[in-house]
């Protein structure tokens, strides 16, 4: 008897074992595409106080003879591939600073610039497998930071109140992947666009959901205080999905989406394609 209890449980293990092993690679085989239609196309920026011009223009200068002497570019590749840094772009809002404006003076004076990021914003900013923050734009804002002879002070901030964060002082600017939208010019000084960026759709292979329109009746998922939000509102069909999941980071969603909580997850671009390429 006690040798068929022993027979069984050997039994027993081994098929949890393959059970488990045909889960991960069903897991494993698992993909995700990108609807071919897109929700809105934006651009990234670099958001500081409204009145810390003088400040903005320091960091854009920076980044004009990075662009112009190839730092930049180099920096693109490394993260992308491709040097997809948009050229030549006009400014957005002043571009020059009042006289009494002193932004700049006391970034220097401190020696340090503090930029507040989304540390789970892949490529654009997030942690490593050493929980060391890295990524294009931290890349990015190392550089200008040499250049200015500052010290770079990464703070991970809460996304959805990032417009608190940045007015209390507790940071300088916020270098993120942030898209530019009519709301954040309200509230933030910029200056020009850096990378271009669009809204898109992402869902499992092999999903009904092909269009737009076949998100209705279905489950959507997006990161609490983006874009994401704003560009599916402004679409008729925010009226007819089921319900919008909204979540701190991009990578929950992503797991939501994996886990089948949610039918479709929309995110930028540049992120989307990032996390689907390292699922």
């Amino acid at each position: 008897m006690k040798r068929f209890v022993k027979l069984t449980a050997a039994v027993m293990t081994l098929l949890l074992v393959v059970l488990s092993m045909a889960g991960c690679k069903s897991e494993a085989a698992k993909k995700y595409v990108v609807l071919d239609e897109a929700l809105e196309a934006e651009q990234y920026g670099i958001g500081f106080r409204n009145g810390d011009i003088a400040l903005g223009l320091e960091v854009q200068k920076q980044l004009d003879t990075m662009a112009a002497d190839g730092a930049s570019a180099k920096i693109a590749e490394t993260w992308f591939g491709t040097d997809n840094l948009i050229k030549d772009a006009a400014y957005l809002e002043e571009s020059e600073a009042p006289a009494e404006d002193d932004s700049l003076t006391k970034v220097l004076d401190k020696g340090k610039l503090v930029v507040g990021l989304d540390d789970s914003f892949p490529p654009m900013g997030f942690r490593d497998e050493d929980n060391n923050i890295v990524g294009f734009d931290i890349d990015l804002a190392k550089e200008v930071c040499k250049r200015m002879g500052v010290e770079l002070v990464l703070q991970p901030i809460d996304w959805d109140a990032k417009e608190m964060e940045l007015n209390s002082g507790k940071i300088d600017c916020i270098w993120n992947g942030m898209s530019i939208d009519d709301e954040r010019l309200a509230n933030m000084y910029f200056t020009k666009p850096y990378i271009a960026n669009r809204q898109i759709i992402i869902v499992p292979e092999g999903s009904s959901i092909k269009t737009i329109a076949d998100l209705e009746g279905k489950k959507v998922g997006l990161q609490k205080g983006s874009t994401a939000l704003s560009a599916l509102t402004k679409n008729p069909i925010s009226e007819k999905v089921t319900s919008i999941t909204e979540l701190a980071d991009n990578v929950s969603v992503f797991l939501e989406l994996k886990a089948g909580r949610i039918d479709a997850f929309v995110v930028d671009e540049v992120v989307g394609r990032y996390i689907m390429t390292n699922n």
